[in-house]
């Protein structure tokens, strides 16, 4: 086996569509899938399984499971040496921990002589459970609309995929705070809160099919900005009673209301946060000129701001 580097990208989750016992389908949801920050993982022979970089416990755990599982049916993928160059960190509400999985999962099995696909690779890892925009966005790419699920498991469908205008560019926010929820903590949320009427489901899926997808394909900024902001809202007043406000904290909604009135559309939050996203197609000089005044209003360090595009392919797989 040779060399092999993995890039995949971030993940926005723009918002579910449906939840409770009278929905005909459990969650379903929409996102969009960004160059940055991104994700970069490098596997190479080794004598033993070993991982190195950020999240290095987390991508052996998960080499080694899948490992494990591809034995059980008779596959023998050589033990792997990981670099992880570079990886957000996880549940701030990019996907990185869908994406890591998915990336790892695929080095581990290539090296195997598989050539699974996302859906197929996310059965193995354990990943899609809730969302399945990142799964599919990691092989796909672009903005993703997906189906959720018949019961309480399964691989969500992939319903629409479509290219991103390239005009708009997407402005990616991590304040300081806590994570969002995640784990047992987000199981017990979603338990906990009530079922979404089923009026408010029939609303989500109407700006989504003749607000958001309709915008996109026109490039009508000022009109998916109107839909997503409106999308956000009702989701973000569901997850109100988990989360504490429509917004994961003070902080953060003090952010969504500057960053609304410094012009930017469709500016939310990414599934729990506290990540958050605004789209512009202005040029360079005043995107970097509102990035300064983002840090500087609200002590954000560069990192925690960053201009980026969406992405329009998936992982990208290549010998090294």
């Amino acid at each position: 086996m040779t060399s092999l580097h993995l890039s995949a990208p971030s993940r926005l989750h723009f918002g579910l569509l449906a939840r409770g016992p009278a929905a005909p389908r459990q969650f379903g949801g929409l996102g969009l899938m960004v160059e940055e920050p991104g994700l970069e993982i490098t596997a190479e022979p080794s004598d033993s399984w070993r991982a190195s970089g950020p999240l290095a416990d987390r991508a052996g755990t998960i080499a080694r499971r899948v490992a494990a599982k591809l034995i059980e049916d008779g596959k023998f993928p050589p033990p792997l040496a990981l670099t992880v160059h570079r990886a957000p960190p996880e549940h701030v509400g990019l996907g990185t921990g869908t994406q890591l999985s998915l990336a790892v999962a695929k080095l581990v099995t290539m090296s195997a002589g598989l050539d699974l696909s996302a859906p197929a690779l996310a059965a193995v890892t354990g990943r899609g459970a809730r969302s399945g925009v990142g799964l599919h966005g990691f092989d796909h790419g672009g903005l993703i609309v997906e189906g959720g699920h018949r019961g309480e498991s399964g691989i969500p469908p992939l319903l629409s995929r479509m290219d991103w205008p390239a005009e708009w560019s997407v402005l990616v926010v991590v304040p300081p705070v806590s994570p969002g929820l995640h784990g047992p903590d987000e199981m017990r949320a979603f338990s906990a809160l009530p079922p979404m009427p089923e009026a408010e489901t029939d609303r989500l899926c109407r700006l989504v099919l003749l607000g958001i997808l309709p915008a996109v394909a026109e490039r009508n900024l000022a009109e998916f900005g109107e839909a997503l902001s409106e999308l956000q809202h009702r989701v973000g007043s569901w997850f109100a009673p988990a989360q504490g406000g429509v917004f994961a904290s003070p902080r953060i909604t003090e952010i969504v209301g500057w960053l609304r009135a410094e012009g930017l559309s469709g500016v939310g939050q990414s599934s729990w946060g506290p990540a958050l996203y605004g789209v512009s197609r202005d040029g360079p000089e005043r995107r970097d000129s509102l990035a300064r005044s983002l840090r500087s209003r609200f002590a954000l360090d560069a990192g925690s701001v960053l201009w980026t595009a969406a992405s329009p392919r998936g992982a990208v797989l290549r010998d090294r």
